[in-house]
């Protein structure tokens, strides 16, 4: 018989890494849906399994966020902590949870352009400066025009200046 490990929801929480894949475009619209959720026409059961899967979205974005990030990061991991840890109870009246996933998906959102931000840093879409030219190979290649026919251009050279009498 196997008895259930002594953690902390919250660690729980944390160490679930291994259910959710880090799948930005998936936390968007896991955040964007139960942003959409209506007091009024949502029930119960549907804002708890919102708030399993933005919880466990939450975590695995936090550590990868933990693990490389600034202070900035560890900000947002410390507020991901406090927001798992202080979750409403299972007797709460409805608006409480529906405010709470709605926290849930605002930080979640809040992560993932974190995440988003540190992966650009990490991967810059362009070099951080641009390399340097070989003035070599232009003066070279400048000294001689080709015609696009492959004649050589019928070019006077330039007079010097003595000739036209200057000193």
């Amino acid at each position: 018989m196997t008895h259930p490990p002594l953690t902390p929801p919250r660690e729980a929480a944390f160490a679930g890494n291994a259910t959710h894949p880090l799948d930005v475009e998936e936390a968007d619209r896991s955040a964007d849906e139960a942003l959409s959720l209506e007091l009024g026409t949502t029930t119960r059961p549907e804002i708890d399994d919102y708030t399993l899967q933005l919880k466990g979205q939450i975590a695995v974005f936090a550590e990868a966020l933990r693990d490389g990030g600034g202070v900035e990061a560890r900000g947002s991991w410390l507020e991901a902590d406090q927001l798992l840890a202080g979750g409403p109870a299972d007797g709460v009246l409805v608006f409480s949870a529906w405010n709470y996933v709605r926290d849930l998906a605002r930080l979640l959102r809040k992560l993932v352009a974190e995440y988003r931000k540190q992966l650009e840093h990490k991967n810059p879409t362009l070099p951080p400066r641009t390399p340097l030219a070989d003035l070599g190979a232009l003066t070279a290649s400048r000294q001689t025009y080709l015609v696009p026919s492959g004649l050589a251009p019928k070019q006077k050279p330039m007079p010097a200046d003595s000739e036209h009498g200057r000193p």
